[in-house]
């Protein structure tokens, strides 16, 4: 299995992401990693035993490039990692680069499955549950149709099945309420596709308050909604935590901190994502996935971890085999 790692082109530096790569393949003999990015700074983080393929590109996309300008930067790292996938060099690519230049890129070179209507942004949420949840699209798509949400539920409940392990995933569309009757017209289009489809356990409309209780394992959304939907939730979740350490770092609550540190800590591990810190393009004829731009090691670490599992269970082939045509 060749793995393509876009090792520029986020905040941290690139010793992140090859530390992360040294890491898997002391585990997985079987995957042989390609760096691409400027080789000089690659070379310069490896050690003597590093056994990684690298690809030279004098060119880095920013956080400021838009699309547009991203596609014309062809000698740069992002697209140079795609390409190879593009060519079959590669069985699957993971960059931390910017998602709003990767995500079309992704799109552009990898193609999408035939019959597939369009890609979708898929991260990892965490849950009060502990067994998160997966939620798609969330930025890819800012319109959909009832086919759209129909297609990425189907997508979702794939993934699920094969790489988490969830015999009969929850999948639920993200709506203002759970009445039939809610929502635009693509949202009771979508509704009526997944009623009737009985590979599907579909659970009907859910509010995205109720996400992180866990009601769902496959959370579906046009992207406008799902983008909206997950800003909200990181932020929300980062606002109790700011304020959580602001109270108790007043003396008189020390006493109470002392007391709750291990509550803390268990809330705190439970929704830390970066055990499942990478987001799928999925739809395409080949796997990309996307970190976060601040990823260190082990966010790099995990992305990998799910782009290999996905490469491994061929998890294109089985989205084509439900969803695509001839």
């Amino acid at each position: 299995m060749r793995l393509v790692i876009d090792v520029m082109g986020f905040e941290n530096d690139i010793s992140e992401a090859i530390g992360a790569c040294r890491r898997f393949k002391k585990k997985n003999d079987d995957v042989q990693f390609i760096l691409v990015g400027r080789e000089n700074e690659i070379k310069d983080r490896l050690k003597s035993n590093d056994n990684f393929e690298i690809v030279n590109a004098n060119d880095v996309i920013t956080m400021d490039d838009n699309p547009m300008m991203a596609m014309r930067k062809v000698d740069s790292s992002m697209y140079k990692a795609i390409q190879l996938v593009q060519e079959g060099k590669g069985d699957g690519v993971l960059s931390a680069g910017s998602s709003t230049c990767y995500v079309p890129m992704a799109y552009l070179l990898l193609k999408l499955i035939n019959g597939i209507n369009k890609p979708a942004f898929m991260p990892y949420l965490p849950s009060v549950n502990k067994k998160g949840f997966m939620m798609l699209d969330v930025g890819a798509n800012k319109e959909c149709t009832g086919e759209d949400l129909f297609q990425f539920a189907k997508m979702g409940s794939i993934y699920c099945q094969e790489i988490r392990g969830i015999t009969s995933p929850r999948v639920g569309i993200i709506n203002i309420g759970t009445e039939v009757d809610k929502g635009f017209s693509y949202h009771k289009e979508a509704y009526d596709l997944l009623k009737d489809d009985k590979s599907i356990n579909f659970v009907g409309f859910v509010e995205p308050r109720e996400l992180l209780n866990g009601v769902v394992d496959v959370a579906v959304a046009d992207g406008y909604t799902g983008n909206i939907t997950l800003k909200s939730l990181e932020g929300g979740l980062n606002a109790i935590k700011i304020a959580l350490k602001r109270e108790y770092k007043k003396f008189y609550n020390w006493a109470g901190a002392i007391a709750s540190i291990f509550a803390i800590k268990g809330v705190s591990k439970t929704f830390d994502y970066k055990n499942n810190a990478g987001a799928f393009v999925l739809g395409l004829q080949k796997i990309a996935v996307k970190t976060h731009g601040s990823a260190d090691e082990q966010q790099f670490s995990s992305a990998i971890r799910m782009l290999h599992d996905a490469v491994q269970k061929d998890v294109v082939m089985k989205i084509n085999k439900a969803i695509g045509k001839k």
